[in-house]
């Protein structure tokens, strides 16, 4: 009886085991396929730059403050959005459950704008084979890619170059702040050791090596560190802060300039003068009748205090920056604000330059917090509640009846991938579409 009893569990045992693996593979199933929706609207979204009416740099930023994903996660996520996009192959094997998110991540790896041919035989590859299976071809088709293109060089924000008589030549474009600080340290060197300024550069680089090499590391500059920065100020013509808009136009001439260089934009001027410590010479009448100090100067403490406060982050909606963070005054200290907490908040370099450029606003409400707005006035949350955009509850097998219940299951026979050969002929057959293209 004991016996009987025993083969009878082992029997409904197994059926329920069975009956779990068949859910587990239909939903998967229908999983992909939701995500190949999901998928599709990022990439509509990441089209119409949707990340811009928020402030954010970019469509994965968005998707880790809306969807509390990882930043890895998000960039990988909009890449894969992009490539469904571009191949609708893609898409119809994943809307029916054929492919997972793996499988589509795996093939925007190595897909590029106009090689349909290459999707088709990579979709293939994942209906017929293992994730590992195509991740091995993706690596072997990078593998062959990367030897017939070679080394690809970097972009570079300073551009360098060889003259006809073999001098190294070097060009530059930077910010005011940025060219300021550069242009300071080789004065300050060629100044120091009287040499010319061409030698004080070269020895700027030696320092900068000797320095690595004895096991230092130079740190970044905080904003105000940048003791570069003299600006000239026309006293007649600084703009106050209850100026209407009429009245304002007058100024869209600069009223101030870098020491030896060009007019200023009031917007530059003011982010300068926000974070910088920055000289002033005010001029009136054409005398100069004040020569500043270094103004509004957020201390070690202060600043510190600052981080503490914020948390270490950028403190716009969404933003996850936690380098190159400026302290910016809420209120102008060119229009009387103080540099003290109540009046201070961090903002990473980009947003900086954002909100002194007019994208956004900041004001403090109560409990010490800011709120931000876009210039059309459309206040920022902190963060995004994602249950108030779900529109449907209707369950996975109900909202995707046309998706088969095995279609996550592989097509794989068991036998061994050649990987070499399969290579081989995945990518031949790329470079003959290409040359058929041409």
């Amino acid at each position: 009886m004991t016996t009987n009893q025993s083969s009878c569990t082992a029997v409904v045992s197994a059926t329920d085991i069975d009956d779990l693996g068949s859910q587990i593979v239909g939903l998967a199933g229908r999983l992909a396929a939701a995500m190949c929706r999901w998928l599709l609207l990022v990439a509509e979204f990441d089209a119409r730059d949707g990340a811009a009416r928020f402030g954010l740099a970019s469509t994965a930023r968005w998707l880790s403050y809306a969807c509390g994903l990882s930043r890895r996660t998000a960039i990988d996520h909009v890449r894969v959005a992009r490539c469904l996009a571009a191949f609708p192959a893609l898409t119809e094997s994943m809307s029916a459950g054929r492919l997972s998110y793996s499988h589509v991540r795996a093939i925007s790896r190595v897909a590029r704008p106009g090689e349909e041919q290459l999707v088709a035989d990579l979709i293939v590859v994942a209906e017929h084979g293992t994730v590992g299976h195509l991740e091995t071809m993706v690596r072997g088709l990078q593998t062959v890619e990367d030897n017939e293109k070679g080394p690809v060089p970097p972009e570079e924000y300073a551009a360098w170059s060889w003259s006809s008589e073999s001098q190294w030549r070097l060009a530059a474009r930077l910010d005011p702040e940025r060219g300021a600080v550069v242009q300071k340290a080789v004065e300050t060197i060629a100044r120091t050791e009287g040499i010319s300024h061409a030698d004080a550069l070269v020895r700027m680089a030696e320092m900068t090596l000797a320095a690595q090499q004895d096991g230092g590391r130079a740190r970044e500059l905080r904003a105000e560190e940048r003791a570069a920065v003299v600006i000239h100020l026309d006293g007649a013509n600084v703009p106050t802060k209850d100026e209407g808009v009429r009245s304002r136009e007058r100024f869209r001439r600069p009223y101030a300039r870098i020491a030896d260089g060009p007019g200023l934009p009031d917007r530059v001027v003011k982010r300068l003068l926000c974070s910088g410590r920055i000289r002033t010479v005010l001029h009136e009448q054409g005398n100069v009748r004040d020569l500043g100090r270094s103004h509004r100067v957020v201390t070690d403490r202060l600043f510190r205090a600052l981080l503490i406060r914020d948390r270490g982050r950028c403190t716009y909606p969404g933003c996850e920056a936690t380098k190159g963070l400026q302290a910016h005054h809420l209120v102008h200290w060119l229009h009387g604000g103080r540099t003290d907490l109540r009046n201070l908040l961090l903002l990473c370099e980009r947003h900086h330059h954002a909100h002194h450029d007019g994208e956004f606003t900041i004001t403090r409400v109560r409990g010490g917090r800011f709120r931000f707005a876009r210039a059309d006035g459309v206040v920022l949350p902190a963060r995004i509640n994602p249950a108030a955009h779900i529109t449907t509850d209707q369950p996975l097998e109900t909202e995707y009846p046309n998706v088969a219940q095995n279609a996550a299951t592989t097509r794989w026979d068991g036998q061994r991938l050649d990987k070499h050969y399969a290579v081989s002929v995945l990518a031949q057959r790329r470079e003959y579409q290409r040359i058929n293209q041409r």
